[in-house]
C-alpha cells in the first residue's frame, strides 16, 4: 500500500509481526514534533541503525528541516550519495571495490547491479525517483573536516570571541557554563582531565576567559597562552596569583598549550568557516543546510574539543530563539560512545549534551543520539528522551543493560515492565526496531525500516570526502550577496546583513576601496615616479619596523614636512596595517616580478577628503533600533564641482585608531586645493548630511501575512528561517485541525463498516444455518413421502428456502453497503491528502514571501564622526633599483 506524503509525518517503514516474522501492510509514520523530546537509537553493527538514522535525516530534509551532524566514523556522509537517475556511472565511483571482488564482478558490473538493486528496493517501498531527486536538491549538503583540508575547513577562533550580546545581567550562568566547557576541552587537548573548580589550571584559564569577555575582548589561542604566563589580574579569589598557582606551573601550562599551536597541522584549525550555527543550518536564502562534521581522523581529545565547541555554540544560538512547538532543526550524533557515559565519568562533551537534552525542547531543537554500545550510556541523563529505537543487540549483557535502562525510564511514565522490555528486545531481526514513543498512546511497536534513498556504501575516506567537497571548496564560502541596508543610491553600511543574489532587496556591488593603479617602475632615482604617486588609495592598519629609503630630496608632489593647515580643518592620520615587507610580498605575488634587491622603504602619506557619518534608524512600533555608518575617501578634491559620493565609498574606520598627528616619520603629499578651502569643506559636510537624509533609507525584509520583520543587524538567512519556522507552526496547527476533522469522519465510516461487517458475518452464518436446515428438511420431506406425512414437512422446506433466499438478498445488500462504505473511506482519504497538500503549499508560499519595509532617518539622527583631511599611508619602496608606491593598508 503506498504511503501518504504529509507534513510533519516521517515515513519510517511498516509494522513488523515478530511472532510470524513478516511485514504487515500497516505503514509507520513518525510525527516530527515528537523529536523535540529527542530520540535515542541503539543497535549493534549490522542492525540497520545507520539506515534508520539516515531515514530520519532524509525525512527531515524533505520537510525543510536543517541538520547538524557529528559523524565520528564517516557513515552519515552517505547522505550525499543520492542518485535519482540510478545510472551505473553515478554509483561506480562509490561502490566498494572489495565487495565487487568478493562478488566476483567487475566494478562496472557491480555498480550496474547496485544501481538496479537500489531502484528496485526503493520501488518495493513505493518510493519514486522524483522523491530521491527532491531529497537531493532540497538542501545544501556540506562536509566539514576540522583539522584537515579534505572537506570544508572550519575555524575554532569564533568560539573564543567575546559574546556579541555582552556580559549582561542574567547571562552570567550561561556564559560561565560555556567557558567551563571550552576550558575543559582545551585542557583535554594537552591530556589534562581538568574539572571546573577542582583544578587550578582550569580555574586560571576560565578566569582569563571571563576577564576578557566581561570587557568585550575577543581571545585567540595565542592570547590565552600569553595570559596564562602573565594573567591580566593579580589575584584569584582571596589569594595572590603566584600563591594560588606558581609562575613555574603557569609557564609549564603555557608551554604545553604552545606545543599545540606550534604544530603545523594545527594551522588548519584556524582557517575556514566559523562555527556559526545559523550559517551551518541555513543557506543565505533561508533554505536548509545539512552540515556534517566528519571527525574520523581526529584523536579522542580533538574530538571532544570539536564537539564541545560545536555544542556550546549551539546552546548560545539556541538562547537567541523564540519558543516553538514545531521541530526547528536536528542535531545528530552518530556514535555516543565516550561522550555521554554513566556517572562518575564526565568528559567535556557530556555537560553541553545534558543541557541540550533538558533545554532544547522549548526551542524546537531535536537531538538524535545513536550508539552501538548500550552499556556506555547515562540512562538517568537520557530520561528526557521521548523516543527509543532499539535494534538487534550483540550480547545478553547488552540486552540486560538495555532492558534495565529502558525499564527505569518507563517507570517514570508508568509504561513498560522489566519483563515486557526483556521479552520485546530478546530477538530482534536486522532492520527491525522496537520503537517506544511516549507520545504514542498505542504503546511500543516493531517497525521494519524502509529502504534508504541515499546509497549506503559505508564510511567514506578523507579522499572521497575531498572529491565530494571539491566544488564547494572552489566557491567563495560565506559570500551570500550584498547588503540590504540602503537603497541603490546610498552607500553600503558597516556590518550589513547579507541577502541572496536573487533577492529583490539586493543592491549592486559597490567598490570597497578606490581603484588602485598598478605601480609603475622607473629608473633608479631619489625621487618618486609621478605615476606611482598618482596610484590609488587603499584600505587601513599597524606598522612595524622597516628600512628607510635614503633620499635627500622629497619626490615631486611630496614634502618631508606636513603642510600647514588651518586649525579649523580636522586631520586624521590612518595607521598602516601591513609592514613594508608584507606590502612588497603582496606586490611580488600580484605582479609576478621577483624581488632581487630591496633597498628600503619609507612611509608616505597621501591626502584625501575623509568623511564618515553615523545614521540612526528607529521604529518604536516594530522595535527596530540600529545604526549604520557610511565612509568616503575622495582624492584630488577641487574647489568646485559636483562630488559623486556614491562613487567614493570605502570601508568604515574605527575613530579610535586614527590620530591627529603623524604616527611615524614620512613624506607628505601636496594638498589639492579643495582640502584647504574651509568654506568648501563646510559646504560638503552639510551636503553629505543632505545626501544621506535623501538616500540612506534602511530596507528591512518583511512578511506581511505573518507580520514578521527582519532584524537589520542579522543575516538575511535568519529572517528567512524565522519566517519559515512561523509558517511551519501555522501549517502544523492547520494540519492538526484538518487531521482531527477527517479522523472523526473516517472513524464514523469505520464504525459503520464494522457494524455492517458484523451484520454480514451474522447473515452469512444464518444463511449457512438455513442451508443446513433446508438440507435436513429436504431429507425429512423425502422420508415423509414414504410415510404419507407430506404437508407439514413440505411447508417447512418451503419456508427454509424462503429464509435462505432472504439471507442471500440481505448478504448482497450488506456487501453492497460495505463496498460503498469502503469507497467512501477511500474517497475521504484521497480528499484528506489533497487538503493536506493544499495546506502545505499555502504555507510554503506564505513562508517564501519577502517584502520590503523602508525606514527613513530623521535629519537629527545623522551625524558626522569624521570629516577632514585623511592621510592615507603608503610605502615608498626601492625594489630592484626601481621606486614604487605600495598601499600600507590591508586589502578588504
Amino acid at each position: 500500500m503506498p504511503f501518504i506524503e504529509a507534513p510533519t509525518s516521517f515515513y519510517l517503514g511498516r509494522r513488523y509481526d515478530p511472532e510470524n516474522h513478516r511485514l504487515t501492510e500497516d505503514i509507520v509514520y513518525y510525527d516530527s514534533r515528537d523529536l523535540t523530546t529527542h530520540a535515542v537509537v541503539v543497535g549493534m553493527t549490522g542492525s540497520g541503525k545507520t539506515g534508520l538514522c539516515i531515514n530520519l535525516l532524509e525525512e527531515a530534509v524533505l520537510d525543510n528541516i536543517p541538520s547538524i551532524i557529528i559523524d565520528p566514523k564517516g557513515d552519515i556522509t552517505n547522505l550525499l550519495l543520492t542518485f535519482p537517475d540510478f545510472r551505473e556511472e553515478d554509483f561506480a565511483p562509490w561502490v566498494n571495490v572489495d565487495e565487487a571482488r568478493r562478488a566476483k564482478m567487475s566494478v562496472e558490473d557491480y555498480a550496474a547491479d547496485t544501481a538496479h538493486r537500489w531502484k528496485e528496493g526503493l520501488a518495493s517501498w513505493h518510493i519514486v525517483p522524483d522523491r530521491v531527486r527532491w531529497l537531493k536538491y532540497a538542501a545544501r549538503y556540506s562536509i566539514y573536516t576540522p583539522g584537515s583540508d579534505a572537506g570544508l575547513p572550519v575555524s575554532i577562533l569564533a568560539s573564543l570571541r567575546a559574546p556579541r550580546e555582552g556580559w549582561q545581567a542574567g547571562n552570567e550562568e550561561m556564559l560561565r557554563e560555556k567557558i567551563n566547557g571550552i576550558t575543559t576541552a582545551l585542557l583535554g587537548l594537552i591530556g589534562r582531565n581538568a574539572q571546573p573548580v577542582q583544578d587550578r589550571e582550569h580555574v586560571l584559564i576560565a578566569n582569563i576567559f571571563e576577564y576578557a569577555w566581561r570587557n568585550g575582548i575577543d581571545l585567540t589561542l595565542e592570547d590565552i597562552i600569553l595570559q596564562v604566563q602573565k594573567p591580566p589580574f593579580n589575584k584569584l579569589g582571596v589569594f595572590p596569583l603566584d600563591e594560588y598557582i606558581a609562575e613555574k606551573a603557569r609557564l609549564k601550562l603555557a608551554m604545553e598549550l604552545n606545543s599545540i599551536v606550534a604544530a603545523p597541522s594545527f594551522q588548519s584549525w584556524m582557517n575556514g568557516d566559523p562555527m556559526d550555527i545559523q550559517s551551518l543550518l541555513y543557506q543565505p536564502n533561508g533554505n536548509p543546510r545539512v552540515s556534517v562534521f566528519y571527525i574520523a581522523h581526529l584523536n579522542e581529545a580533538e574530538r571532544q574539543f570539536v564537539i564541545t565547541l560545536l555544542l556550546e555554540n549551539m546552546l548560545g544560538w539556541m538562547r537567541t530563539l523564540s519558543g516553538t512547538t514545531s521541530l526547528r532543526c536536528l542535531l545528530y550524533i552518530d556514535e555516543m560512545f565516550g561522550y555521554f557515559p554513566p556517572f562518575p565519568r564526565n568528559p567535556p562533551a557530556k555537560e553541553p549534551i545534558l543541557r541540550l537534552l533538558k533545554q532544547a525542547r522549548a526551542f524546537g531543537i531535536g537531538l538524535i543520539l545513536a550508539t552501538q554500545n548500550p552499556a556506555d550510556l547515562d540512562y538517568k541523563g537520557l530520561s528526557n528522551a521521548g523516543t527509543w529505537f532499539i535494534g538487534r543487540l550483540q550480547s545478553d549483557q547488552d540486552k540486560e543493560r538495555m532492558a534495565a535502562g529502558l525499564q527505569s525510564l518507563a517507570s517514570v511514565n508508568n509504561e513498560l515492565t522489566l519483563r515486557d522490555v526483556r521479552a520485546l528486545i530478546s530477538d530482534i531481526e536486522p532492520r527491525v526496531f522496537l520503537m517506544h514513543n511516549i507520545h504514542d498512546q498505542n504503546g511500543p511497536v516493531f517497525v521494519h525500516t524502509r529502504w534508504a534513498m541515499s546509497y549506503l556504501r559505508g564510511p567514506l575516506t578523507r579522499q572521497q570526502v575531498q572529491i565530494l567537497m571539491a566544488d564547494q571548496k572552489a566557491q567563495v564560502l560565506g559570500a551570500s550577496g550584498t547588503g540590504y541596508s540602503v537603497n541603490p543610491s546610498a552607500s553600503q553600511a558597516l556590518h550589513n546583513p547579507k541577502m541572496p543574489p536573487n533577492s529583490p532587496l539586493t543592491l549592486p556591488e559597490m567598490p570597497m576601496t578606490l581603484p588602485e593603479l598598478p605601480e609603475i617602475p622607473t629608473q633608479s632615482a631619489p625621487a618618486f615616479p609621478q605615476a606611482a604617486i598618482d596610484s590609488g588609495i587603499g584600505g587601513a592598519g599597524a606598522a612595524s619596523t622597516h628600512a628607510t629609503v635614503q633620499s635627500q630630496n622629497a619626490p615631486p608632489g611630496y614634502s618631508v614636512n606636513p603642510p600647514p593647515i588651518s586649525s579649523s580643518i580636522s586631520q586624521y592620520y590612518l595607521p598602516a596595517e601591513v609592514t613594508s615587507q608584507q606590502a612588497i610580498a603582496e606586490w611580488q605575488q600580484r605582479t609576478n616580478f621577483a624581488v632581487q634587491g630591496f633597498f628600503g622603504a619609507q612611509m608616505a602619506y597621501k591626502p584625501a577628503l575623509l568623511a564618515q557619518a553615523s545614521v540612526r534608524y528607529q521604529d518604536a512600533k516594530r522595535r527596530i533600533y540600529t545604526t549604520r555608518m557610511y565612509a568616503y575617501q575622495i582624492p584630488g578634491l577641487e574647489r568646485a564641482g559636483i562630488v559623486h559620493w556614491e562613487q567614493h565609498q570605502t570601508p568604515t574606520i574605527d575613530p579610535r585608531r586614527v590620530s591627529g598627528v603623524p604616527l611615524e616619520q614620512g613624506l607628505f603629499g601636496d594638498l589639492p586645493p579643495g582640502l584647504t578651502d574651509q568654506k568648501r569643506m563646510s559646504a560638503l559636510q552639510r551636503e553629505l548630511i543632505d545626501v544621506l537624509y535623501a538616500t540612506a533609507s534602511l530596507k528591512i525584509p518583511y512578511n506581511s501575512t505573518l507580520d514578521i520583520y527582519g532584524d537589520p543587524d542579522a543575516e538575511f538567512s535568519a529572517f528567512r528561517a524565522a519566517v519559515a519556522q512561523a509558517a511551519r507552526e501555522q501549517r502544523d496547527a492547520e494540519v492538526d485541525k484538518v487531521t482531527a476533522k477527517y479522523d472523526a469522519a473516517l472513524e464514523k465510516l469505520d464504525d459503520k463498516l464494522k457494524q455492517k461487517s458484523r451484520r454480514l458475518d451474522a447473515e452469512r452464518q444464518e444463511l449457512k444455518d438455513r442451508k443446513r436446515e433446508e438440507l435436513f428438511t429436504t431429507g425429512e420431506a423425502i422420508l415423509s413421502l414414504l410415510n404419507r406425512r407430506t404437508a407439514y414437512t413440505m411447508s417447512r422446506v418451503s419456508r427454509s428456502r424462503v429464509y435462505a433466499n432472504q439471507s442471500k438478498a440481505d448478504i448482497r445488500d450488506y456487501e453492497a453497503s460495505i463496498n460503498e462504505l469502503e469507497q467512501s473511506a477511500a474517497a475521504l482519504q484521497s480528499e484528506f491528502q489533497e487538503v493536506v497538500r493544499d495546506v502545505n503549499e499555502k504555507w510554503a508560499k506564505i513562508g517564501a514571501q519577502v517584502e520590503e519595509y523602508v525606514i527613513t532617518p530623521y535629519k537629527k539622527d545623522i551625524s558626522t564622526d569624521l570629516f577632514g583631511i585623511g592621510w592615507i599611508p603608503f610605502w615608498y619602496a626601492n625594489i630592484n633599483g626601481q621606486l614604487v608606491l605600495l598601499p600600507a593598508l590591508a586589502a578588504r
